[in-house]
C-alpha cells in the first residue's frame, strides 16, 4: 500500500503534480483530456478532408469551448493531463495544416494568401512559404511541451490571426477557400462560420496551454523551464 508520504515524494522527485481528483460520482479522470484531444483531431480531419466542414465546424468549434469553459469554471485546470491533451491536439492541428501546405506547390500556397486581397504583391510569397513552416516548428514546440507558454501564446494569436482573415473575406464578399488546411483559391460557397468557430475552438485549446502550461510529459519540466 502506497503511503502519502510516498506518494508525495515520488511526487517531488518527478515534479509532476497529481491530476486533480474526480468528483464524487464524476466521469473518470482521463475523459476530459480524451475527449479534448479526439474532438481537436476530429475537427482537423474534418477540415483536411473537407467533409462537412460548415457543420463540423460550428458544432466542434462550440463543443471545445464549451468544454474547456466547464473544465475552467469547475477546477480541472489544475490537471496536468488536460494541459498535455491540449498540447497534443494543437500540436497535430498545426502540424497537419503545416504539412498540408508545405507539400503543396509554391504558386498555390501563394494563391492562398493573394486570394484574401489584404497584403501587398511583396508579402504574399514570404507569408506564403513562412507560414507552413511557423506552423510545423510550433507543433514541434507544443509536442515536445517547450516553451510551451510562448508556444501556446504565439498560437493562439496565429489563430486570432486566421479569424479575423476570413471574418474580413466574409465581410468584404469574397468567396474562397480559407486554404487552412492547404487549398486556397475561389470557391462557390465557403463555409465561413464553420471556420471562424472552428478556429475560436482552437483558440480556446491554446489559451488553455498559456494559461496553465506545461502539462505532463513536457520538456520544460526535465530541463527546468516550468517549475510548480
Amino acid at each position: 500500500m502506497v503511503t502519502d508520504k510516498a506518494r508525495d515524494k515520488a511526487r517531488d522527485a518527478t515534479g509532476i503534480p497529481d491530476a486533480a481528483p474526480s468528483p464524487s460520482g464524476g466521469p473518470p479522470p482521463w475523459t476530459l483530456p480524451a475527449v479534448t484531444f479526439a474532438l481537436t483531431v476530429l475537427l482537423a480531419w474534418a477540415a483536411w478532408a473537407k467533409v462537412a466542414q460548415q457543420w463540423a465546424g460550428i458544432a466542434g468549434g462550440a463543443a471545445l469551448i464549451a468544454l474547456l469553459g466547464w473544465a475552467a469554471a469547475t477546477g480541472r485546470a489544475a490537471d496536468q493531463m488536460t494541459t498535455a491533451a491540449a498540447r497534443a491536439g494543437l500540436a497535430v492541428v498545426l502540424g497537419w495544416a503545416g504539412l498540408a501546405k508545405a507539400t503543396e506547390p509554391p504558386a498555390l500556397q501563394e494563391l492562398a494568401v493573394e486570394s484574401y486581397q489584404l497584403l501587398p504583391e511583396g508579402l504574399i510569397t514570404p507569408v506564403g512559404v513562412g507560414l507552413p513552416i511557423l506552423e510545423i516548428v510550433l507543433a514541434a514546440l507544443l509536442l515536445a511541451g517547450f516553451a510551451t507558454r510562448f508556444s501556446g501564446a504565439l498560437s493562439g494569436l496565429l489563430m486570432v490571426v486566421f479569424i479575423v482573415g476570413i471574418a474580413s473575406a466574409w465581410a468584404r464578399g469574397l468567396k474562397i477557400d480559407c486554404g487552412c488546411f492547404g487549398g486556397g483559391g475561389q470557391i462557390d460557397d465557403p463555409p465561413y462560420l464553420g471556420e471562424i468557430m472552428r478556429d475560436l475552438g482552437f483558440l480556446a485549446l491554446a489559451a488553455w496551454v498559456a494559461a496553465w502550461p506545461p502539462g505532463r510529459f513536457a520538456l520544460d519540466r526535465k530541463i527546468g523551464l516550468y517549475q510548480d
